[in-house]
């Protein structure tokens, strides 16, 4: 028997599973805003050390907070 054709189950494709997950489970949200804005979301962001999307959850929570 030639082992160079045997049926070989597929391998785990990592990027293309993270792609898959990442399209049913997130959406991208971009913006246009000025270098200054740009500057000081990243400064809070790393002086508090969180992600930019950790950003935009915290700055929704306390814009809805404060409308109750």
């Amino acid at each position: 028997m030639d082992k160079k054709y045997i049926e070989r189950p597929e391998r785990f494709n990592k990027q293309e599973y993270t792609g898959n997950y990442n399209k049913q489970h997130y959406k991208d949200f971009g913006v246009k805003v000025s270098p200054e804005i740009v500057e000081r979301i990243k400064e809070y962001c790393t002086r508090n050390k969180i992600s930019k999307a950790d950003f935009v959850r915290i700055a929704i929570d306390t814009l809805e907070e404060l409308e109750r």
